[in-house]
């Protein structure tokens, strides 16, 4: 019943994509948000700006196979190749240079499919899963069984096979021996002490507990959340298989990815520098060629120093933090005489005839910016370039020196009309997805009044059916108890005839023959009077007994009638007690709906304004190009933390 009045998830309200570049990005029917990216992207790359897209970093995910057991020392996995550049002599930055795919993919999600980090996480902790202690049980019956069969090796095979079968053969003919039995697990929950006879879904625990779904999803969610309740248990540890299969997909992956936060040091972990993010950023992805000491946020894309855990610096500028190579003496062209390796981080000093180094780990990287050196095109931010050089060369002066020559960005007309067009875009934006909740609410609201109708019908058929087998009933008794009387009557009618003759017959010897046939005389003898004596007590008596019968017939017509009540008092309580679970499995659905496009909304979020610094980037670096001073970067449109910004935009006029 619930599945015909739930929609399914293809009907629930959600960002649809053509509704959403049309409405909120105002694009024309044949391009779309990622077209819209790419350009982006490619203008970035052509002027330089280093960077990288939600989208492009959704992308990178799906191609790329990371392997959680690769060490974050690993080579390989900072070299990704440009499908634009191949066959091609030219080493510019394309869209699809390694520099747009992101340094620091979700790792979670590599392994959300077979929780090899959770099995690790529990092996380093010499925590024993559910699973290992059954294995280990299994192991110890088995070498108890073969230490027992090798202590008889001293007798022949025959012997031993012979004496197996003889003994089997007389214990099951002798003994009878009964089969072991099995014990029913728990009725009740192990937590919340619920009927598990009435819930669909019981999970029994290798330790002998059954807990139902509501509490062990609970102890996952708890676990998450808090480190010292890390890993969920009960009397030990769940087995991965139990918490895949409890979890949906994002429940995985957030749980993967607290069993990978916590299974780092304290010393050692990485968040994000955003303050409205603070996400986890983990140690284990793959290098990025370009600054393999940077690592980029899984949510919001803000990258960051490994060494300093502050802002990520500019390509060839090395960590202010790492005073050894800061207090390095410097070469004629003002850079450190050494370089800190990516792999084993130790020193390695530079020769002034070469840009590669090569450390004692055979790591190879840019003297210059540190980069990891490949073997075709050398440097992968073209260092090994005199013109590269003498280019960050000069921009680094300008850094420096270069103060009073930086533009107020917001007076320029183009950035004016920028920001505008990104408010704008917020507003729009707020708006449609005001309309989307309200479209799910009003979705949520028709279900919940549809289930509530089904609910009243069910239940007005119950109670109609019960009202006529109760009449049913009643009639049935009522024809029972005439039926009986009718025949009480018959017997009283009956008797009175009978005792009516006997008298008659009794009564004949005190008149004589009227008719003088002179017919032989009646003999009435003390059995006639003992007979007619029993007769009158039976007509004493009857009225008694009658109504004894009638008593008891009644006595077990209302056992009936009340086993009946209970009966239908039963059916209404299980009507109830389903309805009951109908609501809240609906309950439960749509707030895993709303959670559903909360998520989307927030990844649109994070999309859009990953966007919007893009592009003022863009604007800044064309400005600079075309005037030949810089411009400092202006902040873009904020979202609130609250829904109050969309229904304020809900009522804006449209834009």
């Amino acid at each position: 019943m619930l599945d015909k009045i739930m929609a399914p998830p293809c009907l629930l309200p959600d960002i649809r994509d053509a509704e959403y570049c049309s409405v909120v990005l105002q694009l024309p029917l044949d391009k779309t948000e990622d077209q819209v990216e790419r350009d982006l992207l490619a203008k970035a790359s052509s002027l330089g700006i280093r960077t990288t897209l939600p989208s492009i970093e959704s992308e990178y995910r799906r191609n790329a196979s990371v392997a959680l057991s690769d060490s974050v020392d690993s080579v390989s996995q900072g070299h990704v190749a440009s499908s634009s550049s191949e066959g091609t002599s030219s080493t510019y930055l394309t869209p699809h240079s390694s520099i747009f795919g992101p340094p620091s993919p979700r790792t979670a999600e590599s392994a959300v499919s077979h929780f090899a980090v959770y099995e690790k996480y529990l092996a380093e902790r010499h925590v024993p899963s559910e699973s290992s202690a059954s294995n280990a049980s299994y192991k110890s019956r088995k070498s108890s069984r073969s230490s027992a069969v090798g202590d008889g090796s001293s007798q022949s095979v025959l012997s031993v096979s012979t004496t197996r079968r003889g003994l089997s053969g007389f214990t099951s003919r002798m003994l009878r021996k009964k089969p072991t039995r099995t014990f029913e697990p728990t009725l009740c929950c192990q937590s919340c002490r619920k009927d598990l006879t009435k819930l669909a879904s019981i999970h029994n625990l290798s330790c002998g507990h059954a807990h139902c779904t509501d509490c062990l999803r609970l102890k996952i969610h708890q676990a998450c959340g808090d480190e010292s309740l890390m890993p969920p248990r009960c009397c030990s540890p769940l087995q991965a298989s139990t918490i895949q299969a409890l979890l949906e997909p994002a429940g995985q992956e957030a749980f993967v990815k607290a069993v990978i936060e916590y299974s780092t040091p304290w010393e050692l972990r990485m968040f994000c520098t955003n303050a409205s993010c603070r996400e986890f950023i983990p140690h284990r992805q793959p290098l990025d060629p370009k600054a393999p000491f940077s690592a980029t946020c899984p949510k919001c894309h803000t990258r960051l120093c490994v060494i300093c855990r502050s802002a990520a610096h500019a390509i060839g500028k090395d960590c202010p933090a790492d005073a050894q190579v800061e207090t390095s003496p410097k070469t004629s062209g003002g850079h450190p005489s050494c370089k800190r390796c990516y792999r084993c981080r130790s020193l390695v000093k530079r020769s002034q005839e070469s840009t590669q180094l090569e450390c004692a780990c055979q790591a190879q990287f840019c003297a210059l910016c540190g980069g990891l050196w490949d073997s075709t095109i050398g440097c992968p931010n073209i260092c090994s370039s005199d013109d590269e050089i003498a280019k960050r060369r000069d921009s680094n002066s300008n850094d420096d020196t270069g103060g009073s020559k930086r533009q107020d960005s917001a007076h320029d007309p183009a950035m004016q009309d920028l920001l505008q067009s990104q408010e704008q875009e917020m507003v729009r934006f707020c708006r449609f997805m005001a309309e989307t909740r309200a479209s799910l609410l009003a979705r949520s609201s028709e279900q919940k009044l549809a289930l509530s109708q089904e609910h009243q019908e069910q239940e007005n058929r119950l109670k109609e059916e019960h009202t006529r087998t109760a009449c049913q009933l009643e009639d049935a008794q009522i024809q029972e108890e005439m039926e009986l009387r009718a025949s009480l009557e018959q017997s009283e009618r009956s008797i009175r005839v009978r005792i009516k003759h006997m008298e008659a017959y009794c009564e004949g010897l005190s008149h004589p023959d009227p008719q003088g046939t002179h017919m032989p005389p009646r003999v009435v003898t003390e059995q006639n009077l003992r007979d007619l004596g029993s007769q009158y007590n039976i007509r004493d008596s009857m009225q008694r007994r009658h109504e004894a019968k009638i008593n008891m017939m009644r006595d077990r017509q209302s056992k009936r009638m009340t086993e009946l009540v209970e009966k239908h008092e039963d059916e209404l309580y299980k009507l109830a007690h389903g309805q009951q679970a109908d609501r809240d499995e609906l309950g439960t659905a749509h707030v895993r709906h709303s959670q559903h496009l909360s998520n989307a909304i927030e990844a649109r979020k994070a999309r859009l304004t990953a966007r919007w610094h893009m592009a003022t980037e863009v604007l800044c670096r064309e400005l600079e190009d075309r005037d030949g001073v810089k411009y400092a970067l202006l902040p873009v449109p904020t979202w609130s933390d609250d829904q109050g910004q969309e229904a304020a935009c809900a009522q804006s006029p449209a834009l």
